[in-house]
């Protein structure tokens, strides 16, 4: 899938039954433990920040069934380790020497440091 919206839970556990449908039924799209507050701090630094998803189940059992054991996401995961390794290499190498994307400019003009702290 290339986009969407990815919901972040305190962890580490399986969202709930009723929690994973109503992210579903809200139209989000994929469910982790991992992305906040790694987003805000890049963004507050001036990095460029993405995330990359690798799906290890469907909704813990959202509509059906038992949900999803740690066993059967832990599979899930070491069967696409390889496929998840040559796309990041891939992503890594498309990289450009110098960047000047918005999330570069981001700290252009702006001053840290309070009054008489640091230096400020």
């Amino acid at each position: 899938m290339d986009g969407g919206t990815l919901v972040v839970i305190e962890g580490p556990r399986f969202p709930a039954r009723a929690e994973s449908r109503w992210f579903s039924a809200n139209g989000w799209s994929a469910v982790g433990m991992a992305g906040h507050p790694e987003a805000v701090l890049a963004g507050e630094l001036g990095l460029c920040y993405t995330s990359l998803a690798l799906v290890t189940d469907h909704g813990a059992g959202v509509w059906s069934g038992d949900g999803v054991t740690c066993a059967e996401v832990l599979e899930v995961f070491v069967g696409n380790a390889d496929r998840l390794r040559t796309v990041l290499f891939k992503a890594l190498e498309s990289l450009p020497a110098e960047r000047d994307c918005v999330c570069s400019h981001t700290l252009d003009g702006v001053t840290v440091g309070l009054p008489g702290v640091l230096g400020g």
